[in-house]
């Protein structure tokens, strides 16, 4: 399975070879080195030494091998692998034993050391331990230079890189942190947008399918009731069944593609055939069309899918004998709005009658509150009978 991009490692130090990025600082150690041969020293002090080196180096890498693998799965301030701890120590101690017992040279070491607190340890506002670390070893780095009697500027020379390498290797660490979390981010901006275009197509297809097969139903029960009596009529209702059929294939690809945008103007055409095909007198406000292509576009979408719901669910629940649609321009809250009103006068008691939940009420919201948070849409009974659907967006979004 590919690792998704959040997953990818970042880093000079990642891979097998990471190993060589933390070795390759290890070429500084060639003074101190060059040193052990050319001063008095028996062999078996300088094979010691070398010994001793080789376990520096050693711990050194692994340390920042360990590290590597835990940057990528814990976050800054927390330990990881433990082990660090114990490399660490072997780190200080070689450096205390060479810097005494063969070379003062050899206090270069505290330098490998600040890096590796600065690499290994937490990095926690509330305990920095790799601050302090770092701090730690550029102090015993002073305490023996003083106890050497090294120069001020040799001293400086030590303490500086002392400082920088840890300070340095902690930026590091703080820029990888950021790159992850970004990275994290930009995966989880992925996923929702997967999600969101999920959401998209459940609601469109919903609201196609089940005004289009809500449609088709009533026009084939009409034509299957005409065949006997009236032949010229059930092949209108036949041609117009293949026109519905035909144009909900349209609409589902359009809605799968991404490229489908409702109209008033359509939804009030589509709406006409939809009632009259149930044998509900449809009450369409002119002005409902005549305002389409005068609103935002995503508002005038998102009150074309409220128009196609609320009709299907006219056709497939409501036993009404009329339907009213109609626009209003009013005032909510002081906000100049536009409202499409859709009402029906069904009994009050109607089995399967949607309320307030729903998948299509449910995706109605969604489309709403995508438009504007200010947008509102309200179902519900009316007395004595009769349902009432209301979307309301604000008038500031008329074009």
């Amino acid at each position: 399975m590919e690792r998704s991009e959040a997953e990818v490692p970042f880093g000079p130090g990642k891979g097998r070879t990471g190993w060589l990025f933390s070795a390759i600082w290890l070429v500084y150690l060639a003074d101190p080195l060059s040193k052990l041969f050319e001063g008095p020293h028996a062999p078996l002090t300088v094979g010691l030494a070398l010994a001793a080196c080789v376990v520096f180096s050693f711990a050194y890498v692994f340390v920042a091998v360990l590290s590597d693998k835990d940057w990528d799965t814990l976050p800054p301030d927390r330990l990881g692998n433990p082990l660090k701890i114990v490399l660490l120590a072997v780190m200080a101690a070689v450096t205390l034993v060479l810097s005494f017992t063969v070379d003062h040279e050899w206090i270069v070491l505290w330098i490998y050391v600040a890096s590796a607190c600065g690499i290994a340890l937490p990095l926690g506002k509330a305990r920095p331990w790799g601050l302090r670390g770092g701090l730690a070893a550029a102090a015993l780095l002073s305490a023996q230079a003083l106890m050497f009697g090294a120069r001020v500027s040799d001293w400086l020379a030590l303490l500086l890189p002392c400082l920088f390498s840890c300070l340095g290797v902690m930026g590091v660490r703080g820029m990888h942190e950021l790159i992850r979390q970004l990275q994290m981010a930009r995966a989880e901006v992925a996923r929702l947008a997967a999600n969101e275009e999920r959401l998209r197509m459940a609601r469109d297809l919903h609201d196609l399918a089940g005004h289009s097969l809500a449609t088709i139903t009533l026009k084939a029960e009409l034509a299957r009731k005409l065949l006997r009596v009236d032949q010229d009529r059930a092949e209108q209702q036949i041609s117009d069944l293949e026109h519905v059929s035909r144009q909900s294939l349209a609409d589902i690809r359009e809605a799968v593609s991404g490229y489908r945008r409702a109209t008033l103007a359509v939804e009030c055409a589509s709406a006409r055939t939809a009632l009259h095909a149930a044998g509900i007198e449809p009450d369409l406000d002119t002005a409902v069309a005549a305002r389409s292509g005068n609103l935002d576009p995503d508002a005038e979408s998102a009150l074309a899918w409220c128009l196609r719901e609320a009709v299907t669910n006219v056709v497939r629940h409501s036993g009404a004998r009329s339907c009213r649609v109609r626009l209003i321009d009013a005032r909510v809250d002081g906000e100049p709005s536009v409202t499409l009103e859709v009402v029906d006068d069904g009994p009050a008691c109607v089995p399967n009658r949607p309320s307030h939940e729903g998948n299509g009420l449910s995706g109605l919201r969604e489309r709403l509150s995508a438009v504007s948070h200010d947008a509102v849409l309200t179902a519900g009974p009316l007395a004595p009978a009769g349902f009432r659907l209301t979307a309301t967006v604000p008038a500031r979004l008329a074009a």
